[in-house]
């Protein structure tokens, strides 16, 4: 379904409210982050309320991450080089994906 993030959007996604918690406590000193992830759900309707408690988590965990995080930069390149597909995988890749649109 289109209207749904899965995947690595829903992680962005999960990421970018918990930097968001991040600044937050940054300016504050101290954050409930169950409290702000309540509050952005009520405005914008993320999940419904029996999944709530899930997001508050994800949320949890990610912004635990981020408070911890060791590295501030990595090379581009050395990503980019460790993301290429070879051949096979990608053609996989495309059966999947064509095999998805039903052709």
């Amino acid at each position: 379904m289109f209207f749904k993030l899965t995947g690595t959007a829903l992680q962005a996604a999960q990421l970018s409210i918990a930097r968001y918690c991040l600044q937050l406590e940054s300016q504050s000193g101290a954050i409930n982050v169950a409290h702000v992830v309540t509050k952005i759900n009520d405005e914008y309707r993320l999940v419904p309320a029996q999944s709530l408690n899930a997001l508050v988590n994800d949320v949890s965990y990610a912004h635990t991450y981020l408070k911890n995080q060791q590295l501030d930069e990595m090379s581009r390149a050395g990503y980019w080089k460790f993301k290429a597909l070879s051949p096979f995988e990608a053609k996989g890749q495309l059966d999947d994906e064509l095999g998805a649109l039903g052709a």
